[in-house]
């Protein structure tokens, strides 16, 4: 027998109808497809089943197609706006069993949640939309910007389909939550009246956003536009720096800094690395807020393990003396900055790893602030590793989506056949969910357990009814 595969990603593509006028102009319809080297024909004729089932399903009600279940695939839709259509094709996980002499495959179907991967998809839409805007606003009223729209899907998907874990989405995914770093109140205002003096000084930053390792410390963005842009950053540009200083040995980064005299720990992650770099004012990266409407430069700046996000409104012209002055203005205080919440954060890892080692294992989110807390993974998704069983994890899935059905409030308690308790609850938009390891406790007890989890952990942000 052998072993069982795991969930991969079959196709993906993006398409919109209206763009084939023709009987023979289907390949127009097509603006992005993954893999490549597929054959145009099978592109077309896959493309075409999917637009068939979308057109059928559409006469049952008003509702769109959101998902269809073969035996050894499942299709997700989503169609962000109208007109274009994003679909995800994945394999089914299978193995091989011989049963009465007989070689067959077993498909696990049951294995591939529909509202999680149709999260994964929505993330990949917002996430080019973060970098490029929509796809209305690129191909605007002129129809030869369609190229310059498959351009930007193919630069974008090229290297965005490479990082996709698949076989790793789990609740997270559908979260999508911030991790917020609770500060005491000092070393808070302190960072607040840091960020308003930079903002004072340079009066073209639109928005300020501030991290500490992957960890939110303040935002003055919109909830929706600070969540996609978390994760562009905490899963992407700031570990991509990292392991770029890492690759270069600059395991601890210098103290001169580049742009002249001082001395201090900061570098810009998105800009230039000293004023010879001329270049780089051409690189700087744009983001789209506000569902497009709002263009900023993305201009982030890290020093020690401290990250401040200054967007700049892109009518405004940078040169490289800006980039020089706001060097000396953020290098020091941020390097200080930097060191101050160090030492409280070592408080709070110490903490953290305190509770992955009690008997309990937890994963919360508010859907109001977008907080999200977890010790069920490794390391908050970086690497998509989960530290409980993939059952135990689906289970969780299952729960969520009753839990939906579910107005203000609810509970489900389980035992799996492992012999731990499993707990999901709803709670005034905040979810929680639980593993307990105590085998021989009742109902009662692991009620009164979960009780004393949320006095220590969630005291005052989730009420245990």
């Amino acid at each position: 027998m052998s072993s069982k595969s795991s969930i991969s990603l079959g196709s993906f593509f993006v398409f919109n109808s209206s763009y084939c006028r023709y009987e023979n102009d289907e390949k127009n319809k097509i603006l992005y497809y993954y893999p490549a080297e597929i054959d145009l024909n099978t592109k077309v004729r896959t493309v075409g089943l999917c637009e068939a089932v979308i057109k059928f399903t559409g006469t049952f009600g008003t509702s769109p197609c959101e998902a269809l279940h073969t035996q050894k695939t499942k299709q997700v839709f989503l169609e962000p706006e109208p007109g274009f259509w994003m679909v995800m094709i994945l394999n089914v996980p299978c193995q091989q069993k011989n049963r009465d002499g007989q070689i067959f495959m077993e498909y696990f179907t049951d294995e591939i949640q529909d509202h999680i991967y149709q999260s994964l998809l929505l993330k990949s839409y917002r996430m080019f939309t973060l970098m490029h805007g929509t796809f209305n606003s690129i191909v605007g009223e002129r129809k030869e910007n369609v190229a310059l729209l498959r351009k930007k899907l193919n630069e974008f998907y090229e290297n965005y389909l490479m990082n996709l874990k698949s076989s790793d989405a789990d609740l997270l995914d559908i979260f999508q939550g911030i991790h917020f770093l609770p500060l005491e109140r000092n070393s808070f205002l302190k960072i607040l009246c840091f960020i308003n003096q930079v903002e004072e000084k340079f009066r073209c930053i639109k928005y300020s956003v501030f991290l500490y390792n992957d960890q939110l410390v303040w935002s003055r963005l919109e909830p929706e536009d600070t969540q996609i842009l978390y994760q562009h950053l905490s899963l992407e540009l700031i570990p991509s720096f990292i392991d770029s200083e890492l690759k270069g040995g600059a395991f601890s980064p210098s103290r001169t800094s580049p742009f002249g005299p001082g001395s201090h720990f900061g570098r810009f992650m998105t800009g230039p690395k000293s004023m010879e770099d001329l270049s780089s004012l051409q690189k700087i990266p744009k983001i789209y807020l506000n569902n497009g409407q709002i263009c900023c430069y993305l201009i982030a700046y890290r020093a020690l393990n401290a990250t401040i996000c200054l967007l700049v409104e892109d009518s405004v012209e940078l040169k490289l003396e800006f980039f020089k002055n706001l060097d000396a203005e953020l290098g020091n205080q941020l390097s200080n900055l930097a060191s101050e919440i160090g030492e409280h954060y070592s408080k709070t890892i110490s903490q953290l790893n305190a509770e992955q080692q009690s008997k309990f294992m937890y994963m919360y989110f508010n859907h109001m602030n977008l907080a999200e807390k977890t010790t069920m993974h490794a390391d908050k998704k970086c690497t998509g590793h989960a530290l409980i069983p993939s059952d135990i994890m689906k289970l969780f899935g299952d729960f969520y989506t009753d839990l939906s059905k579910m107005k203000d409030s609810g509970e489900i308690i389980g035992k799996t056949v492992t012999d731990c308790w499993v707990v999901g609850k709803l709670s005034d938009e905040r979810e929680l969910y639980v593993i307990l390891q105590q085998k021989n406790a009742n109902i009662v007890e692991v009620n009164d357990e979960l009780k004393k989890l949320s006095a220590s952990n969630f005291q005052s942000i989730f009420i245990m009814e």
